[in-house]
Parts: C-alpha cells; structure tokens; sequence
C-alpha cells in the first residue's frame, strides 16, 4: 500500500468517526436501516436514503440484545464476568441476561 493511500485510509477512519462515534450514548441515538444499511437518526421513522421503515430499536437496544449484560444495572458484561464491574453485583452464571426493560 503506498503512502497516498494509507493516509486516505485514515482520513477515512477519521471521518467515520467522528460522523458515528461509538460507545452506548451514540449507539443510542442512531437506528440501522434494515434495507440499505445507512444510518439514521433514533428519532427518524423512515430512512432518509432509501425510504424504508426503519426499526423501533436503536443500535444500542440491538447490541444489548446480543450480549450478556449485568440484571442490576444494564451493563454489557463478558462472557466469563462474575461480578459486574460497573456496580459490583454478583453476575448469573449462565446464558444471556438481559437489562430489565431493554427492548428486543
């Protein structure tokens, strides 16, 4: 790869993030369109590109759907946590645990 296009890739990466960001509080505020994959507003309906009526969840509700999370405070945990490392609880053993009222 030459030097041209490594710093177009990461002026790409740059880009990118500083348009999504990351972590739970940008997760929250964007819904994935099921159809053209763009990005969208949590407060949108319809896709702004394509039209398609995008889901009632937000990509953080999707990631906590996906992955064990703490029962006390809602927290995404690893798979072999015992104990939460945001609020100290004593984690269930086994199977995925969803935060109380999270969204499917």
């Amino acid at each position: 790869m030459s030097e041209y296009d490594l710093r177009t890739k990461k002026a790409l990466r740059q880009v990118t993030l500083l348009e999504y960001g990351f972590g739970p509080e940008t997760m929250k505020l964007r819904k994935i369109c099921p159809e053209c994959g763009r990005a969208n507003g949590a407060q949108d309906t319809h896709c702004t590109d394509c039209g398609a009526a995008l889901p009632s969840r937000t990509l953080y509700d999707f990631y906590l759907s996906r992955h064990r999370c703490c029962p006390g405070c809602g927290v995404a945990v690893t798979s072999i946590a015992e104990y939460c490392p945001e609020c100290g609880a004593r984690l269930p053993k086994a199977g995925v645990t969803q935060r109380e009222g999270a969204a499917v």
